[in-house]
């Protein structure tokens, strides 16, 4: 019961061959299995929070780099002290990302080698996305 009330946009059982339920994993996947080893992401920096996305690890599943977010990587800078500035930078560039126009997205691609994101549907931006889903949209910054 308390999983499902949880993580109420995921299965509870997963089996090894099985399709991945949740939409922001089934994005995830379709990431690891269709960009670059050496690709690096940007997602809104609270995705692990937000309402469907089920605490899903991007990293995990889409055995991907992404830029630092706010809630799990600061755990990781909690351990290693010195990991904090790079974090704090990364972090505050990506503040207010609902509201991102395609010039934020080439500030990240040239500060920090993003070439990829993951968003929330928007219908408002003229990115290339090959996937999308009811969740989510991967878009690539040209």
């Amino acid at each position: 019961m308390a999983q499902r009330i949880l993580f109420p946009a995921s299965t509870h059982i997963e089996w090894p061959q099985g399709a991945k339920q949740n939409p922001w994993a089934q994005g995830f996947l379709w990431a690891r299995n269709h960009t670059d080893v050496q690709a690096k992401f940007a997602l809104d920096p609270n995705y692990s929070n937000l309402r469907g996305e089920d605490a899903n690890g991007f990293r995990a599943i889409a055995q991907r780099s992404k830029l630092s977010d706010a809630g799990k990587d600061s755990g990781e800078v909690s351990m290693f002290p010195n990991l904090a500035d790079e974090w704090w930078k990364e972090v505050r560039a990506q503040e207010n990302w609902q509201s991102f126009t395609q010039i934020d997205f080439d500030r990240l691609k040239k500060d920090y080698g993003v070439s990829w994101v993951i968003l929330q549907n928007r219908t408002d931006l003229n990115l290339s996305c090959p996937y999308r889903n009811q969740a989510i949209m991967v878009c690539r910054i040209d």
